[in-house]
């Protein structure tokens, strides 16, 4: 899926992360604990988890009817109001912030909401890459009064707090005690499949108000048994998947590296760092995963290239790259034959 992502100047950057600095101590004492994204201790792995203990806990360890709600908020980003969300940000400020510097952050924090990067932004990707993203997924064509940069730091933390209070609505006020909402991706698990639709009706309203919809084609209600797509994983009773997506994702990571190493003899010397990083993130993420035949087809699919300077530790829990092809090994290397070649010549 694609998707419009802007990277800030590094002075920017500097910026977000100062307001974060400021704002991440507040908005924790507000948040609850399944608003998952930009947290501490709370990315994908956690939001995973959590879901599967609610659906444990819901379903009594499997042994009572449970079901499950996933819904997605349609081209989230692009439709939050700036307004808005200033002046949400602006009244938690004022409210809880007991710095000296609260008229400088709210400068900043101006600056930086009503900032349009689409207008002096440096494209580097070419304008074809474009063609098949919708237009309400893009700021190339906003007014300017809604949408945030997705790939800022201040994006995703004011994107979370813009939904905080629906996330305590649904939580204690709705009754669902069992949720929890990655981003825009929400997660609801009830006795009732009932209530879960006059829930859902409820959270369209609180939308609507907000200037926000549901995504129309991305709700799904089911019976615990069959499982749940969440962030990258399949969760079903007892077990869970890495998704097809991301499996894709490995595949082709694998597959690109390979072609490099079949078209250079040396490629496999000088890149092995590259490929052991490459290869250990998506492994890492497998460990936590029923995986062992997924990692076995990841081993069968790596090139007989890599062989001459990998090899796999534990029960395929990772690659690791042999020593003398290790970047400090080869430029010991490379000192020592410089030395050699200086005594030759002396």
């Amino acid at each position: 899926m694609k998707r419009e992502i802007f990277a800030a100047d590094f002075r920017d950057r500097v910026v977000h992360h100062l307001i974060a600095h400021r704002l991440v101590p507040l908005l924790e004492e507000k948040f609850i604990d399944d608003s998952y994204s930009t947290r501490k201790g709370k990315g994908t792995l956690y939001g995973i988890e959590r879901v599967e203990e609610h659906i444990r806990l819901c379903s009594e360890n499997y042994t009572r009817d449970c079901y499950i709600l996933k819904i997605d908020i349609r081209s989230f980003f692009m439709k939050i109001s700036k307004r808005r969300l200033y002046d949400l940000t602006e009244e938690l400020l004022h409210e809880r912030y007991g710095g000296n510097d609260l008229a400088i952050l709210l400068y900043l924090l101006r600056e930086t909401i009503f900032n349009r990067p689409e207008k002096n932004c440096i494209r580097k990707t070419p304008p074809q890459s474009w063609r098949g993203l919708p237009k309400d997924k893009s700021l190339f064509h906003s007014d300017g009064s809604c949408g945030l940069p997705i790939g800022n730091l201040t994006s995703q933390l004011l994107a979370l707090n813009f939904l905080d209070g629906l996330d305590h609505l649904i939580s204690e006020e709705w009754g669902v005690k069992h949720y929890g909402r990655y981003v825009d991706d929400m997660v609801l698990v009830h006795p009732s499949k009932e209530h879960l639709i006059e829930v859902k009706a409820k959270i369209a309203g609180w939308l609507s108000e907000h200037g926000l919809s549901l995504h129309p084609r991305k709700i799904y209600l089911q019976h615990y048994t069959k499982g749940v797509l969440f962030i990258g994983g399949m969760i079903l009773p007892g077990r869970k998947y890495l998704s097809n997506r991301t499996v894709g994702f490995c595949y082709d990571a694998i597959d690109r590296l390979n072609r490099l190493a079949a078209g250079s003899p040396d490629y496999v010397k000088t890149h092995g760092e590259e490929f052991v990083s490459t290869i250990n993130s998506y492994l890492g993420m497998m460990r936590h995963f029923s995986s062992y035949n997924l990692r076995c087809k990841v081993m069968s699919r790596i090139g007989k290239e890599w062989w001459q300077v990998i090899y796999f530790a534990g029960h395929l829990e990772k690659v690791v790259l042999k020593k003398r092809y290790r970047q400090i090994e080869c430029k010991k290397e490379e000192i020592c034959n410089e030395i050699k070649e200086l005594r030759r010549t002396v």
